[in-house]
């Protein structure tokens, strides 16, 4: 490992050098970690709040918006802090909650906001993706906190999640897609899964009101619904019992399916007992009897945990088609693991990441190179991580 020490006033970064190759399995390929913003590691660092979204534009310079800050913070390939887009407010660039960002076909820079979807185009002067050029109104009942990236299709069109309705209607999910000029034109329901978590345990404390219930609507290790919207137009979605990902089109309709054989891996004993004493801690914070708690499954007030792994944690459609299947990583291991499939279905190859990323945001996916947000173990904060290809930034 090698330091690249950068011009006066900018960060030192840390890049991974070419050590002694891992031997690995014939398809599966190791990523390294060229750069990290993170505490005591970056001036931004200290900066940075609540992490919404993350993209890549084709320089590789790393845009990752901000739900705190409520700016869009902006990177170039080599980990440098830019002058960031936005700042606080309602005007043309400005931002009250930006999230979901994703780099469009058009190379232009949307970002997804409580009420518009803006729009940056590449500044001249810079060749960054930082000019404002314009902006339109995205659906009445957006979901202004959803991390899930906004995607795109091969004719340009705009795809924007609506609310998650996991539990509280027949789907557990809507995106509405919008044309390059911001009319509504289409939308795409994600299908319902039998046994699929409400989206939140809740517990209502007056006539009035209540309180949201975080972390008791699953157990730790519970598989879980997921999906993504590929170039295609079409979606991809799993259970999350089994490893099969289905892609349909806009009418419902099969169109593939991706599998693979995979073999169960238990749960350690020590991480199992942690996560159950978590579980129990958060049970025991309950202002009001368990029995009034509505979203809150069975397993959860036992605490009764499944013994082995799921199949997979995660569903990503990069914007080249391919699938990405994000598998658990067994016991404490500080990694992440993908399995890549091609756009007509056939397993390609497996991704390894020498770091744990976080589910959402979704991260910035592509076959030489990943952006993506992780959590700092020791203080809880969020940090971005850049991984490329050995040999490559």
């Amino acid at each position: 490992m090698s330091c690249a020490t950068l011009a006066a006033g900018l960060v030192a970064v840390v890049f991974q050098g070419e050590s002694a190759p891992v031997k690995l399995a014939p398809d599966t390929i190791r990523m390294l970690l060229t750069w990290e913003v993170a505490e005591g590691r970056h001036p931004t660092a200290d900066s940075i709040g609540e992490l919404s979204g993350i993209a890549m534009d084709a320089a590789g310079n790393v845009y990752a918006s901000d739900f705190s800050a409520m700016k869009v913070w902006v990177f170039d390939a080599m980990g440098r802090s830019l002058p960031a887009i936005g700042r606080k407010g309602r005007g043309p660039g400005e931002f009250e909650a930006p999230t979901g960002i994703a780099v469009g076909p058009d190379g232009r820079l949307y970002v997804r906001d409580l009420v518009l979807v803006t729009r940056f185009a590449t500044d001249p002067a810079t060749g960054r993706l930082t000019r404002y050029e314009d902006a339109f109104r995205g659906p009445a009942m957006s979901d202004w906190r959803s991390m899930h990236a906004t995607r795109f299709d091969a004719s340009g069109r705009i795809y924007y999640p609506a609310f998650n309705t996991i539990g509280r209607s027949k789907r557990t999910g809507l995106f509405y897609a919008f044309s390059r000029t911001g009319e509504l034109v289409d939308s795409i329901v994600v299908p319902a899964f039998s046994g699929a978590p409400a989206s939140t345990a809740s517990v209502r404390l007056s006539a009035n009101g209540g309180r949201m219930l975080r972390g008791l609507n699953h157990v730790p290790f519970a598989p879980l619904p997921t999906w993504d919207i590929t170039p295609r137009g079409t979606l991809v979605s799993a259970a999350g019992p089994l490893y099969e990902i289905r892609e349909t089109d806009a009418q419902g309709r099969e169109t593939r399916v991706y599998r693979r054989s995979t073999s169960p891996e238990r749960i350690p004993p020590r991480i199992r007992q942690d996560s159950i004493a978590s579980l129990r801690a958060r049970l025991d914070s309950v202002p009001v009897p368990l029995d009034r708690v509505e979203g809150m499954p069975p397993e959860v007030r036992s605490l009764r945990l499944p013994e082995t792994y799921p199949p997979f944690m995660s569903v990503h459609a990069a914007t080249d088609g391919r699938v990405w299947v994000r598998r658990w990583v067994a016991g404490d291991r500080d990694e992440s693991v993908f399995d890549v499939f091609e756009p007509d279905g056939r397993f390609s190859h497996v991704v390894v990441l020498p770091r744990m990323i976080a589910v959402a945001p979704t991260p910035s996916l592509a076959v030489d190179k990943i952006a993506a947000v992780g959590v700092d173990r020791e203080t809880g904060a969020n940090t971005i991580l850049r991984f490329a290809m050995a040999g490559r930034r």
